[in-house]
């Protein structure tokens, strides 16, 4: 049987009032857990003005930045009936997220770039013709009173993290969010360079939950996410063509002229897809991404090698070898909000990875355990730990004018 919107409608129904019940008498869903103050700073003993940054390259400092940087928490409705479904249902729950893992807020990207934060992770829904992500099946369906999401019927990328289930964000749309930033960067025109991944999602909900139907993220989609971020940012790219330069493809430009310097990085944005299976057709046409506005992140070895993204770091072996062959690398200091763990978060930093994601940046420490990722340093950049070349960094390099 192909379910349909009225299909999941009438299923859920069916499960409402024994839903309704067993929500009834539940205990308040726990605040999000990223939300206490620690690691920041005020930069206090730092230097103010940089230095040397006009011979160390992009590479050799590291960030912290933040994983799934636009999330808000779903409502406690939500999260309840998800905790009450994975119950009845698992094999469907699985695909929908766990309500634990989903209890996370991170503060708008203006507010993390005030605290530092010079990385983000946006997940993006390709929604052409408008207004697909506008009614959310979940919420409609079980009558929640939850708060549905705002600007969503202009065509455009959405986003959001699970669509129908998950949708709230700080910035509903990529053009929204890279306006943030554009507003942001235009008040601090000396800025470090920030790095943003984007995560492709275009796969379908099982069924029955699987109303709202993706639109794949073919060549058409590709180049309109290219467009999209050409239309704000255009002139602050740090593209593809700038890193090649005369170079032969990005392997070896990077191997051999090396990636701009800091001083010249200052003020811009890269964009990196995070999909490896998004690779070739973004590559179609576009030899060592000539004319791209993005980098791959899994062409090791390939003409169109430069980042490279390493989530486990396990123990940090494998990305230490990476960063010395030149890679811009992308590692996660933690992947459970629930339970994060110290011991990955330093073998992430210690492993020069340069892209150190994480759910507990500065200003965001685990409400229980105090735990975060933070240099304690104001802007969150410093040198990074693996040294690629004899240039010795500084940390006046990767510093900003307040």
């Amino acid at each position: 049987m192909r379910f349909t919107w009225t299909n999941s409608r009438q299923l859920f129904a069916v499960g409402l009032l024994t839903v309704t019940a067993s929500l009834a008498a539940a205990c308040s869903v726990s605040p999000p857990y990223n939300n206490g103050g620690d690691g920041t700073s005020d930069g206090a003993g730092e230097a103010t003005v940089p230095s040397g940054d006009d011979t160390v390259r992009l590479n050799q400092l590291q960030f912290i930045g933040s994983h799934n940087s636009y999330h808000v928490a779903p409502e406690a409705p939500i999260l309840q009936w998800l905790d009450f479904f994975s119950k009845q249902a698992p094999a469907v729950a699985s695909a929908l997220g766990s309500a634990a893992l989903i209890n996370y807020t991170h503060a708008p990207l203006a507010t993390q770039l005030q605290r530092g934060v010079r990385s983000f992770e946006l997940d993006i829904a390709a929604d052409p013709e408008g207004g697909k992500f506008a009614r959310p099946l979940l919420p409609d369906i079980l009558t929640l009173s939850v708060k549905r999401p705002t600007g969503m019927s202009e065509p455009g990328m959405k986003v959001l993290h699970i669509q129908d289930i998950d949708f709230i964000s700080t910035c509903p749309t990529l053009i929204g969010c890279m306006n943030q930033l554009k507003t942001w960067s235009d008040a601090h025109p000396g800025h470090l360079p920030v790095i943003i991944n984007l995560e492709l999602k275009d796969e379908n909900l099982p069924a029955p939950v699987d109303a709202t139907k993706m639109v794949p993220f073919d060549a058409t989609q590709l180049d309109a996410v290219d467009a999209e971020i050409r239309s704000v940012l255009g002139d602050r790219l740090l593209t593809p063509d700038d890193v090649r330069g005369s170079a032969a493809d990005l392997r070896t430009a990077i191997t051999t002229t090396g990636w701009p310097t800091v001083a010249d990085s200052r003020g811009k944005f890269l964009f990196f897809i995070d999909n490896a299976d998004k690779r070739d057709v973004y590559l179609a046409g576009h030899p060592s991404l000539a004319g791209r506005a993005m980098f791959t992140s899994s062409g090791e070895g390939q003409p169109d090698g430069a980042v490279l993204k390493e989530n486990d770091p396990r123990d940090g072996s494998r990305i230490r070898d990476l960063v010395q062959q030149g890679y811009l690398v992308r590692t996660r200091a933690d992947d459970n909000v629930t339970a994060p763990n110290a011991a990955q978060r330093d073998i992430a930093l210690a492993s020069g990875a340069q892209i150190i994601h994480s759910d507990f940046i500065p200003g965001e420490s685990d409400r229980s355990t105090g735990y975060v990722v933070s240099f304690g340093t104001r802007v969150s950049a410093r040198c990074n730990p693996v040294n690629t070349t004899a240039q010795t960094c500084t940390p006046a390099a990767a510093v900003e004018a307040p």
